[in-house]
């Protein structure tokens, strides 16, 4: 009788802690004809060559429409959002959660309410660029918190979206999860599991810098590497590339000029074939006048006398574009087993994105 009550408590911790775990590396594909959530490997046979994530990669031509949530703590300093704003318009991802989680750990400042107007600027300019607001989701809020503390558990109407979006999706299609990109702290995610602890079977993380300084925030760090399937790229094993000048890069637009001494033209290079309207002249202006992608500015507290050629917060790229990622290992960090990615090919994130920030299409709605 004792054996059977420690057996029903331990299935009873279980099912309310729900841990989601990757699976070893499969390394023969043969031996494994009907993966299951949770493998993972390279160059599955009749699959574009990369990491190949079970429930996210497809089959060469057909389309991914998992449905997307991007949860990111500021939108200014980065590119991504801008691209996944395209390809929602383009109908080439479902994206259906804009988040806004406005906290942040490092001397910055908990709370930093201004970082709403980011989202919302960014929205408006998409929208006044010809982009429907039937293709791209309003902006939602997330954790809004003054420390550290009062934020853990923090009910947000971005907690609400998670759960709602999630659950929806499994509901529907328990073998193709929520794709979540996050790019600043995971407090909106975390809170969200708090909520609804079973959502963490049903999505897959791609996260930017859990172990470093995403991952500051522990409690939410902590409580996501634990329970969710995420997938982690930068900075600690390998990053996106730093060049010298910006005419080197290999994975962003490329100006004409390098862009060390004198700022480049909107026009230069390949920055003159990105559409002419509000969105992309923003972007523009990103790679203008940001200190880590413009080198100008030497006094720049973030200006690390290079420029940096990435789309930062932009891991889920990997998700329409398997040969991204070349190497990955699961590895230990903030209390949990993340799939780390260990190499990744700067051609292949210029083939994913470019084609797109160049077709006027996005902007025809």
């Amino acid at each position: 009788m004792k054996k059977n009550l420690i057996l029903l408590l331990i299935l009873v911790l279980f099912k309310f802690q729900l841990y989601a775990q990757w699976n070893p590396e499969t390394a023969d594909w043969v031996k494994k004809p009907s993966p299951q959530i949770g493998d993972w490997g390279f160059d599955r046979p009749g699959y574009p060559k990369g990491l190949y994530i079970q429930g996210v990669t497809v089959k060469e031509g057909n389309s991914v429409k998992n449905p997307v949530i991007y949860d990111n703590d500021i939108v200014d300093d980065v590119l991504d959002d801008e691209w996944a704003f395209l390809m929602a318009s383009l109908g080439k991802m479902n994206l259906k959660g804009y988040i806004c989680t406005p906290v942040l750990t490092d001397g910055w400042g908990f709370y930093n309410p201004e970082w709403k107007k980011e989202f919302y600027e960014m929205y408006g300019r998409a929208l006044r660029s010809g982009i429907s607001k039937t293709r791209i989701p309003k902006v939602t809020i997330g954790t809004e918190a003054n420390s550290e503390k009062e934020g853990e558990n923090k009910l947000s109407e971005g907690a609400k979206l998670y759960v709602s979006i999630i659950n929806e999706q499994y509901a529907k299609n328990p073998n193709q999860p929520v794709i979540v990109n996050i790019g600043g702290q995971a407090a909106t995610l975390a809170s969200a599991w708090i909520l609804d602890k079973g959502i963490s079977e049903k999505c897959i993380v791609y996260y930017t810098a859990i172990s470093q300084y995403n991952g500051h925030y522990k409690w939410a760090s902590e409580l996501v590497a634990q329970h969710f399937r995420v997938i982690n790229f930068g900075p600690e094993l390998t990053w996106w590339r730093d060049t010298d000048c910006q005419n080197e890069w290999e994975v962003l637009p490329r100006p004409d000029q390098c862009g060390d001494k004198d700022r480049n033209e909107r026009n230069s290079g390949e920055w003159a074939l990105l559409p002419d309207n509000e969105l992309m002249n923003y972007f523009v202006h990103q790679l203008q006048y940001m200190p880590w992608y413009d080198a100008t500015n030497k006094k720049d507290a973030h200006n690390f006398g290079n420029t940096s050629d990435g789309y930062f917060d932009g891991t889920f790229i990997h998700a329409w574009s398997p040969g991204l990622f070349t190497g990955a290992k699961l590895y230990d960090t903030r209390k949990g087993k993340v799939l780390y990615i260990t190499a990744f090919d700067p051609k292949e994130a210029k083939k994913a994105t470019f084609p797109v920030l160049i077709d006027k299409k996005a902007f025809a709605h």
